[in-house]
């Protein structure tokens, strides 16, 4: 196999070149690749930033105070209706200094910080922005946004879910991007965030302890279930039906959360065995009759070790990293190696960038609205703040942890080619070269772009009325959009 070339290392499997990285890459940019991935996995995920456990809580403090703020005003609505009182009485009972306040003050006032659940989301935000930018190939960071949307999570379905999702991936991604896949799927299905999401933790079976007490309050829960089949593991062809979901759910019954923002544990994970289905279970044929916890985790065992969990697997990364249309015998390269090793991500890693299949395809695959912003402030000396990359990706449509389901944003590139999306590339693109330095944009081109710089779009820079005309042009140029 022909060497590939630095620039197209960074480009197909990393986050581009950065002005005068090439040499990053040495003489072996597929070793280069898999050097970093190694390195960064050891390292910790930026600046410290507090647990799930830690975050969780402070958020379940701040909205049970709020929560008792509405009673209280409630209350005090309700009482002054049935006094009758008059609009005398009612100023001369309005607080003052330190008095009874309102819900609007105590938002605004008491709780500092206001919205604890955003504050959390915007520092997990930043955060990863500086990981993106520092990366030195950014192949391991695209590796960390692919597990994390194959387990995605939606942030805006819930504040609290908002408040951890960052942490969520830093926790139970990042550590497994390189390890056995069934850990991370261990990990995912003992994180608040998921719990949460997916609302097992309101999911009881309904021959559990709690629901033979108080079956008008519980009942089951598919989601988690369904997801780990469809989704997680086996995919839409997997060969489950709605009894391996619902006996998966039963399994799952009692996977929940603490809650309580009293209890020291707030934010951790809690296995409740009164809401637990008793009972042996059936999924893809077999019987599993272990009790509580142990029942879920032998399940999730052999789903992690599926054939059709390998097949799932593998067309999924071929399509993230190589090709919309992911050659076939590729796939079945990948699946092998997964079924071989035992779900080793790591040797499943090295197999994808060590194979010529994942060279020949020809770079037709669109970047993501993230890959074309991250790409675009690493190739350009551009000044930018938080608030320029955030309005930015929610213009683009892709805002972290943000996709439209559970299934997480498509792996098929062609799902960004809407109508108005590349007048919105084009948009942002001129926005951030009004903001780059001036410098000579034909070499800023040849740093960023090394030999998939084609002559036309020399040319193209070349004729550019302004240095900031140049610097958009290159930003919209196919060697630039595609990998």
């Amino acid at each position: 196999m022909k060497r590939p070339s630095a620039a197209f290392a960074a480009t197909r499997f990393g986050l581009g070149l950065r002005p005068s990285q090439a040499d990053v890459f040495g003489t072996d940019p597929i070793g280069a690749l898999l050097a970093e991935a190694e390195s960064e996995a050891r390292l910790p995920a930026g600046p410290k930033l507090p647990s799930t456990q830690k975050i969780f809580s402070t958020v379940q403090t701040y909205f049970a105070r709020v929560h008792m703020a509405k009673k209280e005003q409630n209350a005090l609505v309700k009482g002054g209706a049935e006094a009758a009182m008059t609009a005398d009485d009612a100023s001369a009972m309005a607080p003052r200094d330190g008095g009874a306040m309102t819900m609007q003050a105590m938002e605004k006032d008491a709780f500092k910080p206001e919205h604890p659940h955003l504050d959390a989301y915007n520092a997990e935000f930043e955060a990863m922005i500086a990981r993106k930018q520092a990366a030195p190939i950014g192949f391991f960071e695209r590796l960390v946004d692919f597990w994390s949307n194959h387990f995605a999570i939606e942030k805006d379905s819930n504040p609290r879910v908002m408040a951890i999702v960052g942490a969520f991936e830093r926790e139970a991604i990042r550590p497994n991007v390189l390890g056995r896949f069934e850990d991370m799927l261990s990990a995912v299905a003992h994180h608040p965030a998921m719990l949460f999401y997916l609302d097992n933790h309101i999911s009881a079976g309904i021959d559990s302890r709690a629901a033979r007490k108080m079956k008008d309050k519980f009942g089951l829960n598919e989601n988690y279930g369904r997801e780990m089949l469809e989704l997680h593991t086996l995919g839409v062809d997997g060969g489950y039906d709605q009894a391996d979901v619902r006996a998966l759910a039963n399994a799952l019954t009692g996977w929940s959360l603490s809650v309580n923002p009293e209890r020291p544990n707030c934010g951790t994970f809690v296995f409740y065995s009164a809401v637990h289905e008793p009972g042996p279970v059936t999924v893809l044929g077999k019987v599993y009759d272990q009790k509580g916890q142990a029942q879920a985790r032998a399940i999730m065992t052999d789903l992690a070790h599926h054939p059709a969990t390998a097949r799932h697997i593998a067309f999924k990364l071929v399509q993230a990293f190589v090709a919309d249309d992911p050659p076939k015998a590729l796939v079945d390269k990948l699946a092998k190696v997964f079924e071989r090793s035992g779900g080793d991500l790591g040797l499943v890693t090295e197999a994808l960038v060590t194979d010529a299949r994942s060279w020949i395809a020809p770079p037709a695959k669109l970047r993501t609205p993230q890959e074309f912003v991250w790409s675009s402030i690493r190739s350009l000396p551009v000044k930018y703040e938080f608030n320029d990359i955030r309005r930015g990706l929610a213009t683009l449509g892709q805002t972290p942890w943000s996709p439209p389901s559970p299934a997480g944003f498509p792996g098929d590139s062609r799902y960004w080619l809407a109508a108005d999306a590349m007048t919105n590339r084009l948009d942002y693109a001129q926005f951030l070269a009004a903001r780059t330095r001036p410098e000579d944009p034909e070499m800023m081109a040849e740093a960023a772009l090394g030999d998939l710089l084609t002559e036309p779009t020399r040319e193209a820079i070349r004729r550019a009325e302004s240095p900031r005309q140049a610097y958009a042009l290159m930003l919209m140029s196919p060697e630039f959009q595609r990998r």
